[in-house]
């Protein structure tokens, strides 16, 4: 693997997904997920805690108009431009409401708008429920040359792969920082979304979420469970769109240099503790 910290460290800060219904959706997430301010923009809307953000835009449900990483220094953001230029990708200025003004985007091989810029460094205070965004997974028909793409272009490490019986990776999970992954990719016939993740503390936070969504009437559709890859704890919902947001505990840290491991293809390796949500 390559030891140049291209983006290291880079932790996901904000995405925006598409909605037919952004008003919907915006109501939705503040009822569930505990967002504590709603700005209107371009149509749909920012929402805000000091732990979590996202912008729902007008568009069809399910969509991700792009994915916003924050890094510490304004450098990086320059020489991770130049590395993407250098090895043939393109690049773009992208302007976010939640990023300064040198933030850029590249596109992948299936289209999704990776943005990395920087914050206004300033005291937050978060409220209700701990969840911090922290990881954002893709479905692809193309998951070896979208490895690739992430790994040489970008600079993800890989954490753990999941192949099938024939060797052939069905699932890869990448890392930007020390956490197991805040990126990761599923085999599957149609590019789309596949789940992103708001990372608590602990066990008792898992509680806690379950509780506050049996409270809305909002079933869990998978878990209680602990991932093989990652060893997180986690429960998902749905929302009104689709879209399956994760809370997640726990993920396990790993050094820079760890090196990738290997996972069967098999349900023990998306849950120890049971059936699993296999996407192939």
């Amino acid at each position: 693997m390559s030891n140049d910290r291209i983006i290291w460290p880079a932790t996901m800060h904000h995405f925006a997904l598409t909605s037919k219904d952004p008003n919907r959706l915006a109501d939705w997430y503040i009822k569930a997920l505990g967002f504590v301010s709603k700005e209107p923009y371009e149509g749909g809307w920012i929402l805000k805690n000091a732990e979590r953000n996202l912008i729902i835009l007008p568009g069809y449900n399910g969509g991700v108009a792009f994915s916003a990483f924050a890094v510490t220094e304004e450098e990086q953001i320059y020489r991770i431009k130049a590395h993407v230029t250098d090895n043939g990708g393109k690049v773009k200025k992208f302007e976010t409401p939640l990023f300064g003004d040198i933030a850029f985007a590249t596109k992948d091989l299936d289209g999704n708008v990776f943005v990395f810029g920087s914050t206004e460094k300033s005291e937050k205070i978060s409220q209700g429920l701990p969840g911090r965004l922290q990881h954002i997974v893709f479905a692809t028909n193309r998951l070896p040359e979208q490895i690739g793409f992430y790994t040489n272009q970008l600079g993800f490490r890989k954490s753990d792969t999941v192949v099938d019986a024939g060797k052939n990776p069905t699932a890869c999970f990448m890392r930007s920082d020390p956490e197991h992954h805040s990126l990761g990719l599923f085999r599957a016939e149609t590019p789309r979304l596949d789940h992103f993740c708001f990372e608590s503390r602990c066990w008792n936070d898992i509680r806690d979420w379950g509780d506050h969504f049996s409270e809305l009437r909002i079933p869990i559709i998978w878990g209680a469970g602990r991932h093989g890859a990652g060893n997180n704890l986690f429960i998902f919902v749905e929302d009104p769109d689709g879209n399956k947001p994760e809370i997640s505990a726990e993920i396990e840290r790993l050094t820079f240099e760890q090196e990738p491991r290997i996972w069967p293809h098999e349900q023990r390796t998306l849950n120890l503790w049971g059936a699993a949500w296999m996407r192939s």
